[in-house]
C-alpha cells in the first residue's frame, strides 16, 4: 500500500507509459502460495517453519506499514478464499442468538455488504471497499461507520477458524481456545495464526442519513473565523456520539493559503432527516452566524448498502509523496475543559502550519460488552485523526530526505498530538494506518492489552513463526535493511540478540 515501506524497488504504475522505471523484487516475497484450501495453507506454513524461511501472510485491501511484504519470504495469499454463507438462526457459545455470516478470509467488505443487503441485514465493516474483512481489518479492531451501535468489528466476531503456528486447523471461540480467540479479535494481524474464516453477527436493517458539505476561507472568512466554526464541530463530538453517529472529514491546507473543511459524509444511522437536522443544528446555526456559507446535501437511505455505495469508493494505491501517521484522542479531553483547550490548540496549529487533516468522529466504546484485545484507546475515543509528512523528492527521495520526513512525522507532527493524547490517558494510534516507527508502539497500538497479548503470543507461537512489523512480539526481530530513516521490509529478518 505504501511503496516507501517496500523500498521502492518496483513502483506501482498507473499505465504502461510509466513502465520504463527499474523493477527489482526487493521486499516483495520470493515465493507465493495462492491458497484456495486450508490444506494449501498448512503445506506452505509447514514448509516455511521447517526450512526457516520467512513467512508473510497477505490478505487484500491495505495496510500502510508493509506487513504483507518480506524480502526472500514465502507469502500465503488468502485473497481467493471467497465463500460467504448466511446463517439465519445462529446460536453461539457467547449467548448470541440471531443471524450471522460465515465469511472466508478473502471476502472484501463490499462483497460482505452486498451479501448483507441481499438478506436485509447490516454488518460492521470499514469504509474502504477492497479491505478483506476477515484479515488484518478485524484483527486490528475494525473501526466502522456502525460503531455507534455495534462497537468495533472485532466485537461482532463469534468464532474464528485459524491455522496455528504448528500447522493445526482449529476453531477459536469463547469455549474453544478462548485465549487465542481473545487475542485474534483486536490484537493485530499476522502474528497469532492464519485466519481462514470467521462467524460475524448480522444486525437488523436500519435507515441511514448521510450529509456532505464543505466550507472554506476566503472573502470575509478568515482562518480565525474558519476555526471558530470548526471548533463548534469538535465541541459537539460527545452529543454526536450519544446519537450513535460517525463522520469522515478532511481539513485541507490548500497551496493558495486557504483552508477548506470537507465532510464526506456525516453518517447518522437510524435517523430521519428531521432528527439529523435537529442534531446538527447547533453547529450549522453557528456556522451561519459566523457568515460561513455552505450547502449540505442530506439524503435518507433505507438501509446500509445504498448509503455506503453513495458515500465511499474510488480507492487508490499509496504514494511515495508522504509518510502517514495518526492519533486517537480520548473522551477525557472533552470532559476536562483545560485538556480540551490544549488538544484543540494542537490540532488547530497543525492546520495553520499548512498541514492537512483526515478525520473521524466516532465512539465505539464497548457497546456489546465483550472481552477481547481491542485497544483500550478505541474503548475511550471520540476522535481519530490522520496526518502525512511530505517526502521531498517522492519516489526519487534520497536516504537523507526520507530520514527528514520520518523525523518531521514523528517529532513535529505527531509528537504534539501525543502530548495532548498520551497513552497513559487512553490516547493511542490505530495500528493499520500508522507511523511505522511510532515511539512506544506497544502501548500506542495495543493499549493496556499488550502484556496479555505477549503471553498469548508466547504460548501459541513459541518459535516466532509469524512476524510482521509492529505486530505483537516483533520486538524480538529486526529487518536489516540499512539506515533509510523509516522501516522497510527490504532486508534480512534476524533475531535480536
Amino acid at each position: 500500500m505504501w511503496p516507501l515501506y517496500q523500498g521502492r524497488t518496483c513502483m506501482p504504475r498507473l499505465s504502461e507509459l510509466w513502465a520504463d522505471g527499474p523493477c527489482e523484487i526487493g521486499s516483495y516475497p520470493a515465493h507465493i502460495m495462492n491458497v484456495s484450501t486450508v490444506a494449501h495453507i498448512q503445506i506452505a506454513l509447514n514448509i516455511a517453519r521447517n526450512t526457516n524461511i520467512r513467512l508473510v501472510i497477505k490478505n487484500t485491501g491495505h495496510d500502510y506499514l508493509g506487513k504483507s511484504l518480506g524480502a526472500g519470504a514465502l507469502s500465503i495469499w488468502t485473497h481467493h478464499l471467497k465463500n460467504v454463507e448466511f446463517i439465519d438462526n445462529y446460536k453461539s457459545d457467547s449467548g448470541y442468538v440471531g443471524s450471522a455470516f460465515k465469511v472466508a478470509a478473502g471476502v472484501t467488505v463490499r462483497e460482505l455488504y452486498q451479501a448483507a443487503d441481499r438478506h436485509n441485514v447490516t454488518v460492521t465493516g470499514g469504509i474502504c471497499e477492497s479491505v478483506g474483512f476477515a484479515g488484518g481489518y478485524f484483527a486490528g479492531g475494525g473501526h466502522n461507520p456502525m460503531s455507534g451501535y455495534y462497537g468495533m468489528a472485532a466485537d461482532n466476531i463469534e468464532s474464528v477458524n485459524v491455522v496455528t503456528a504448528d500447522g493445526r486447523f482449529v476453531t477459536a471461540s469463547n469455549t474453544s481456545h478462548p485465549d487465542l480467540f481473545w487475542a485474534l479479535r483486536g490484537g493485530g494481524g499476522s502474528t497469532f495464526g492464519i485466519v481462514t474464516s470467521v462467524i460475524v453477527r448480522a444486525h437488523p436493517k436500519m435507515p441511514i442519513v448521510t450529509s456532505t458539505f464543505s466550507y472554506s476561507t476566503g472573502g470575509n472568512i478568515t482562518k480565525e473565523i474558519f476555526w471558530q466554526g470548526t471548533r463548534k464541530f469538535w465541541e459537539l463530538f460527545p452529543s454526536f456520539a450519544e446519537a450513535h453517529t460517525y463522520s469522515y472529514f478532511f481539513i485541507w491546507a490548500r497551496p493558495n493559503n486557504t483552508l477548506e473543511f470537507q465532510m464526506t459524509p456525516f453518517w447518522a444511522p437510524n435517523h430521519t432527516i428531521s432528527s439529523f437536522n435537529t442534531l446538527i443544528a447547533p453547529w450549522f446555526d453557528h456556522l451561519r452566524n459566523l457568515g460561513i456559507q455552505f450547502t449540505p446535501k442530506t439524503t435518507l437511505h433505507d438501509s446500509f448498502y445504498p448509503a455506503y455505495h453513495n458515500s465511499w469508493g474510488n480507492e487508490t494505491v499509496g504514494s511515495s509523496t508522504g509518510l502517514p501517521g495518526n492519533r486517537i484522542f480520548p473522551r477525557g479531553n472533552w470532559e476536562d475543559p483545560a485538556k480540551f483547550e490544549r488538544m484543540f490548540a494542537a490540532i488547530k496549529k497543525h492546520s495553520i502550519n499548512g498541514r492537512t487533516i483526515v478525520g473521524y468522529h466516532q465512539a465505539p466504546q464497548n457497546r456489546l460488552n465483550v472481552d477481547n484485545a481491542v485497544s483500550s484507546a478505541f474503548r475511550h475515543t471520540l476522535s481519530f485523526l490522520i496526518a502525512v509528512a511530505p517526502v521531498e523528492g517522492a519516489e526519487n527521495a534520497t536516504q537523507t530526505q526520507l530520514q527528514d520526513a520520518a523525523r518531521v512525522l514523528t517529532e513535529d507532527i505527531l509528537a504534539p498530538w501525543r502530548v495532548v493524547a498520551p497513552d497513559s490517558e487512553f490516547g493511542g494510534s490505530y495500528l493499520n494506518e500508522a507511523n511505522v516507527v511510532e515511539p512506544n508502539w506497544q502501548s500506542s497500538f495495543y493499549g493496556t492489552q499488550y502484556a496479555r497479548l505477549r503471553e498469548v503470543k508466547r504460548k501459541w507461537d513459541p518459535r516466532g513463526v509469524f512476524y510482521a512489523t509492529t505486530a505483537v512480539g516483533s520486538e524480538e526481530w529486526e529487518v536489516r535493511d540499512g539506515e533509510w530513516g523509516t522501516q522497510t521490509q527490504n532486508g534480512r529478518l534476524c533475531r535480536v540478540v
